[in-house]
């Protein structure tokens, strides 16, 4: 089921949401707000997960401080936004159009959350990022077993536990991910920066950071790729990528006619003037 709602920018007041689950739906559009919460949460009785872009920081806890009891739908909720830059970390906002950014109105534009709801944006983006983690689980299993041990164990981490179940089977335990982030690093980080966060991977506090950055590490391998087969003439590197085997193996394959430094004075203090 996805929700979608709208607050009012200056008040902070809930003035309008609607919701669609398979091929019904309800809608609020003005009037008493009591009554459409009533009918609200009986449409969401049935639902086994709760939809949305931006849904954990900002349809939730709207709905929550004007109907208590909707508290329930936190349970196992998906957000779309937190799973975007994993699933397309070259196009983190993907097709979704207007507010979804930053879940408020934009200024000028008043938005229909009907028109939303049954467009099932957010439900079509879920679609689309299934796709694409269905396919990561082809071509790079162990970033997809990252995902799921680094998105599933913190609060509310049900719901995206559930849809990586669902591609991937039960979740890795903890040396089945040590061992998958340890190949995934391994030639892109310097030794001593993996193991300061492979013993860093048992704090649930990281595991969302931790995923996004593992998530540049296929867009990464590509840029070096580029470098060695010499389709790519310009590098911007910061000094302490240096250290790195993947990006020192990639250089020496090519003959660097400029070096342009900025905060120079980082090159000897890593040793590597």
């Amino acid at each position: 089921m996805s929700v979608d709602l709208e607050i009012h920018p200056k008040s902070a007041r809930l003035f309008a949401f609607a919701a669609v689950h398979g091929d019904a739906s309800i809608r609020h559009n003005g009037g008493a707000l009591d009554p459409a919460l009533d009918r609200l949460e009986v449409f969401c009785e049935k639902a086994e997960h709760i939809i949305g872009h931006n849904i954990l920081r900002h349809d939730i806890p709207h709905l929550v401080a004007n109907r208590a009891r909707l508290a329930v739908l936190a349970a196992a909720p998906v957000d779309t936004l937190w799973l975007n830059p994993l699933a397309f970390p070259r196009n983190p906002y993907h097709h979704l159009v207007k507010h979804y950014r930053d879940g408020r109105l934009q200024a000028g534009h008043i938005n229909d959350p009907e028109k939303d709801a049954n467009a099932r944006l957010a439900l079509q983006l879920l679609a689309d990022q299934i796709s694409a983690f269905a396919k990561l689980a082809q071509q790079a299993p162990d970033a997809l077993l990252a995902y799921h041990y680094l998105t599933s164990r913190g609060e509310g981490s049900v719901g995206f536990d559930a849809l990586f179940r669902h591609l991937r089977g039960p979740a890795p335990d903890f040396p089945a991910a040590h061992a998958a982030i340890r190949r995934l690093l391994m030639g892109v980080a310097c030794s001593h920066r993996l193991e300061q966060t492979l013993g860093r991977l048992s704090d649930e506090r990281i595991g969302w950071p931790m995923a996004y950055a593992l998530s540049g590490i296929p867009e990464r391998h590509d840029a070096l790729e580029r470098v060695r087969m010499g389709d790519a003439a310009i590098l911007l590197i910061s000094p302490k990528q240096l250290r790195s085997p993947s990006i020192r193996s990639a250089l020496q394959q090519r003959e660097v006619s400029l070096w342009v430094l900025d905060e120079a004075h980082c090159v000897s203090k890593l040793c590597l003037a």
